[in-house]
């Protein structure tokens, strides 16, 4: 099968070969012309150029951890390439508020279905069944805060969460857990629900008030990760390519863990997530963070513009960066640049790639230096279309996640230089740096991948008896001279060992 050339790359100016024996795209790039004026004749550019792709290939032709097909990359629609949004717009949401208030002004069809009595949504979310599908939902909504329901599929594993009037989707929106969105798609008329439906948490109390009451410590743990329910930042596009971006890698790339927004905090990276005390608080939050096998974090932002909180963002970073050394905190950072691709005919418009590594390099200015723990070293840049050419392709820059980083003793674009960072990018963790620990301690957590969790943790939290401190009492037996040495509760036949109730294990199918 021929690959078919990127929309992007051929309006920017990049020749693509096809090939077909090994189904690989090989790409030389050529910058688009630039007008020469009086003010550009004298200066150099601020980035380096823009590299070839190398070897892009469908993603259909590696092989995905995701374990239902149906549910992998290339066949999830292509948040990016797809053009789901246009410039400036949001989604179509629908909160169970505004959905009863319309009903009351009788102003929308009633659909019971839809709009289910909350005393019976209650009844649903405190059932036991559909109690991991909710679950892993709930989790996976406040970590990424905004998902597709197929992007929802894939990281809890359930198709049922596909149809918004699953009973469990449906009596969450029915108590104000979350909200239900769509795209707006002019060509398809009124847009349906369905496999591109959107979910997002509820900004209000309905949670806490009604939810959190019923969970035991174990489940409030794998919902919640112990950080307080928020409804966090909603940018629609922004957040569903965060989470397209953690599902890629948790799917293709030898990753230890992924993380949302939830657990991407600066306190949490950098602060009391490695036991010490950020000199001022700091919750502000990273879109995502990849943590290899050996412990590196690879935190990124995705940036479709730059502005002054942008600077702000960079500074920000390179200070934290600054005063925590890689060894003791494996912590880098990756700004990408994702502009619209529909922009494609006003690229030096419209592509923040230029000005993200102006603004770096403007910052880097106040943080000299470029050894390894330096800010030049561990803050690098990158572009979705170098490392997603096109519609479910990978590139060999994403599988090894190459960026720029300023580490050159140059000026200009000369002062970049491309670094894998699951290649080339050394890390050897302080003797007193768990560094790995948190590869285990996500499979906790709902909002990973179902195939990066899956096993029976229940021993990394114990009991409620071993975290009170109180040993199982053994009584005595009453019969000594016909004990067999069997443990107390070990199995008997075909009956297996004695277990503590669902609801307080950590156990994932």
């Amino acid at each position: 099968m021929e690959q078919y050339p990127s929309r992007r790359a051929q309006a920017a100016g990049i020749e693509i070969t096809p090939t077909t024996s090994t189904q690989q795209t090989q790409t030389t790039a050529s910058p688009p012309p630039t007008k020469r004026t009086s003010r550009t004749m004298g200066s150099r550019r601020p980035s380096p150029k823009r590299r070839a792709v190398r070897d892009a290939i469908h993603t259909s032709l590696l092989g995905s951890a995701c374990p239902d097909e149906s549910l992998a990359t290339y066949s999830r629609a292509d948040p990016y390439w797809d053009e789901m949004w246009a410039p400036g717009s949001q989604s179509l949401w629908s909160t169970g508020h505004s959905a009863r208030q319309r009903q009351l002004n009788g102003a929308g069809r009633k659909r019971t279905r839809r709009i289910m009595d909350r005393d019976e949504a209650l009844r649903v979310l405190t059932g036991n069944r559909g109690r991991i599908d909710r679950h892993t939902s709930w989790g996976v909504l406040q970590s990424w805060r905004t998902v597709t329901a197929e992007q929802l599929a894939a990281f809890t594993g359930s198709r049922y969460v596909l149809d918004p009037d699953y009973s469990q989707i449906a009596a969450s929106f029915a108590l104000d857990v979350i909200d239900i969105g769509r795209l707006a798609n002019y060509i398809d008329g009124t847009p349906g629900l369905g496999r591109q439906t959107l979910y997002r948490p509820t900004a209000s109390e309905s949670f806490k008030r009604l939810i959190e009451p019923t969970l035991t410590n174990p489940e409030h743990l794998t919902i919640t990760a112990g950080q307080p329910w928020s409804a966090g930042g909603q940018y629609d596009r922004h957040n569903v390519l965060a989470a397209e971006l953690a599902l890629r890698a948790a799917e293709y790339l030898p990753v230890g863990a992924v993380l949302g927004e939830q657990l991407s905090s600066v306190d949490l990276l950098a602060g009391v997530g490695l036991g010490k005390k950020l000199p001022r608080p700091d919750n502000r939050r990273a879109d995502g963070t990849l943590v290899r096998a050996d412990g590196m974090r690879i935190v990124y932002e995705l940036t479709a513009t730059t502005s002054q909180a942008f600077e702000n963002k960079v500074r920000r970073w390179a200070e934290v960066i600054a005063a925590r050394p890689l060894e003791t905190s494996g912590l880098t950072v990756v700004f990408i640049a994702a502009p619209h691709p529909d922009r494609a005919n006003h690229i030096n418009a419209s592509d923040p790639r230029t000005a993200i590594y102006k603004t770096i390099a403007r910052v880097l200015k106040d943080f000299p230096g470029r050894g390894k723990d330096s800010p030049a070293a561990r803050i690098g840049v990158a572009h979705w279309e170098q490392w997603f050419p096109d519609r479910h392709m990978v590139s060999e820059d994403f599988l090894s996640l190459r960026a720029d980083f300023a580490i050159n003793d140059a000026t200009g674009p000369d002062r970049w230089a491309p670094r894998d960072l699951l290649g080339d990018y050394a890390f050897t963790p302080w003797h007193t740096f768990a560094a790995t620990a948190v590869n285990e301690n996500i499979k906790l957590i709902a909002a990973t991948p179902h195939w990066m969790r899956r096993g029976d943790h229940t021993h990394m939290i114990g009991s409620p008896m071993d975290r009170a401190g109180v040993e199982v009492p053994h009584p005595a037996p009453a019969k000594p001279h016909l004990v067999k040495g069997r443990a107390l509760g070990a199995g008997v036949g075909n009956g297996g060992d004695a277990k503590l109730p669902p609801r307080l294990r950590i156990e994932w199918d």
